[in-house]
């Protein structure tokens, strides 16, 4: 009963908000009710209620009744955000030992009933009260439109013992941005209206918040993005085609529509900051990097995000959106759990296919048995890595084509090897080449690489900061880890996004966000490991299968002299 399965809070507090939403509620206000716990000597304050009201039609006597009894509830419709009818008791005893609720049909006529756990299992409660008259909480009285409403629905969390989230300012940063995404529609198209407030023991405000949309295709207006994408879309659509429908049919046999939506970042929300900063590390950077992986939305509420088909360890990823929609007539195609967080048949094969592993017998068994999900997800996984593609090119200005982040250790070493009177090609292109030469010999390597706006900074900073070494991300269709362009006293290093050794090297360390995670941190560092493993490998086994003595003799020379080289870069 109280391992209901939720994620968090905010998806428990999401039933409720699920039950107000069918009874026709358009205003929502949950309060967060903080005091100071008599057993804590440092005197900080805890969240000791949470308090859930609505505008809707209320309940009668009898569903006010049954509301509490576990797997009795009162909006059982096969449309609608709240069809299950498990979620008031289930949700509100995940998170808090009582919950009492209130309801009305006409003003001044509140009937009021309660859960207790402390009374269940000191065998004092059998079985749900009967409702009986009663007066609403005095906080909603004097902060809450409640006491005007002429019907509506009051729940009311006490004892939040299994409550993750301790203190109100926590709950409501932690449930702005997910409760925002969940019903996104409804907040947009201003169906909905969901205040959250934090209040102390003597009901001070220190937090009022209408919450706004979390898109996270970013294309609503308004809402919860940091500025200036709270205005405008901070992505655009995929293509000519941003939308793709799909027919399935349901258990009865009748056709419904699977909708596809892509969407990714602008070229204007890739920049660097004024500070340098790569627009990963920016409030929007780090919002998008929220709602990672691809959104799945039943009648227009968000099941979850699936992150599945999503290389985590890529700062990257953060910026395609992907979405799935569908009517609650394909739930048991979806695999929709009683408290609507997961879509277990989706989730499963997004897993599949998100591993890779098509050589795997039971992956082309489980396929076979389930073609139509096979197909959505193989269109799901098809458009998303033609996004990656376009944002591996889109990469201009950000933080692998800045020279003043990626420079400064490989041109200190460039320069001790010149000083200690190793000259190379690029040194004598300082000398003899006059300054708009070399910016022309090193833009002509750069086009089609750097956007055009960006390029006069961009060649000026290589040259003002006597920058000796630039890294840039490209793309070819041939075997080459990385190229290398000697032009304009510098040395141009293409990484070819495509390779192997790119994605499963570079990739995993490249743009690291400030805020990540310990595991996350441990995971890249293992995988960089086991690639430099097999990096050293492919070059053993390449002198390996080398039949000519001489060519093999030439590759360890070359090995010995890069040797050298390496002892030289990394030396500290």
């Amino acid at each position: 009963m109280r391992y209901g399965g939720y994620k968090n809070p905010a998806y428990a507090i999401a039933e409720i908000i699920d039950n107000s939403f069918e009874a026709d509620a358009d205003k929502i206000e949950i309060f967060c009710k903080d005091k100071i716990e008599d057993s804590l000597a440092n005197m900080v304050e805890r969240m000791h209620e949470i308090i859930v009201t609505d505008n809707g039609t209320g309940m009668t006597k009898e569903d006010l009744w049954e509301s509490l009894r576990f797997g009795e509830g009162t909006r059982r419709a096969r449309r609608g955000i709240g069809r299950f009818g498990m979620g008031l008791p289930y949700s509100s005893l995940s998170q808090c030992r009582r919950v009492d609720v209130y309801s009305w049909q006409k003003p001044g006529e509140v009937l009021h009933t309660y859960l207790d756990l402390d009374e269940i299992q000191g065998k004092n409660m059998r079985d749900v009260p009967e409702p009986k008259r009663a007066k609403l909480p005095d906080i909603l009285r004097d902060m809450s439109g409640a006491g005007s409403y002429k019907s509506g629905t009051v729940v009311v969390w006490s004892g939040l013992d299994r409550c993750s989230w301790k203190k109100s300012s926590t709950m409501i940063a932690n449930s702005e941005k997910l409760i925002g995404r969940i019903y996104r529609r409804f907040l947009g198209s201003k169906k909905l209206d969901i205040r959250m407030i934090s209040v102390n023991n003597s009901y001070e405000v220190s937090a009022d918040r209408h919450l706004r949309p979390n898109d996270p295709l970013y294309q609503m207006k308004n809402s919860s993005a940091p500025p200036p994408w709270d205005r405008e879309p901070m992505f655009q659509p995929d293509g000519e085609k941003p939308e793709e429908v799909i027919k399935v049919k349901d258990r009865d046999g009748k056709p419904q529509a699977v909708t596809l939506r892509f969407a990714f970042a602008k070229k204007e929300a890739r920049k660097l900051s004024d500070t340098g900063d790569d627009a990963g590390r920016q409030p929007h950077g780090r919002h998008a990097n929220f709602n990672l992986g691809v959104s799945i939305v039943r009648e227009g509420r968000e099941i979850g995000m699936d992150q599945n088909l999503v290389i985590t360890y890529d700062p990257v990823e953060r910026w395609w959106g992907a979405e799935i929609e569908f009517p609650p007539a394909l739930d048991e195609f979806f695999g929709i759990t009683n408290n609507k967080q997961d879509a277990t048949t989706f989730t499963a094969m997004t897993k599949l296919y998100g591993v890779e592993s098509h050589d795997n017998p039971a992956m082309e068994s489980i396929i076979e048995d389930d073609k139509d999900m096979a197909h959505i997800v193989k269109r799901l996984q098809a458009r998303i890595r033609q996004m990656r593609k376009v944002i591996t090119i889109q990469r201009k200005g950000t933080r692998s084509s800045d020279p003043k982040r990626h420079g400064p250790d490989p041109t200190d070493k460039f320069r001790g090897r010149t000083e200690g009177g190793n000259r190379g090609t690029t040194d004598e292109q300082i000398t003899t080449q006059d300054e708009q030469t070399r910016k022309e010999h090193i833009q002509k390597e750069l086009d089609g690489l750097v956007a055009t706006d960006d390029m006069n900074g961009f060649i000026n900073d290589i040259i003002e900061n006597k920058i000796r070494v630039v890294f840039q991300n490209a793309s070819y269709n041939n075997p080459l880890f990385f190229d290398i362009s000697l032009e304009g006293g510098v040395a141009i290093i293409k990484m070819n996004t495509s390779h192997s050794a790119y994605n499963n090297l570079m990739s995993i360390v490249e743009n690291i966000p400030d805020d990540i995670e310990h595991d996350e941190a441990v995971k890249r560092l293992r995988d960089m490991w086991s690639g430099l493993r097999l990096l050293i490998a492919s070059w053993a086994r390449l002198e390996d299968e080398e039949s000519n003595d001489e060519k093999r003799k030439m590759m360890g020379i070359i090995r010995t002299n890069w040797g050298e080289m390496i002892e030289h870069f990394l030396k500290r």
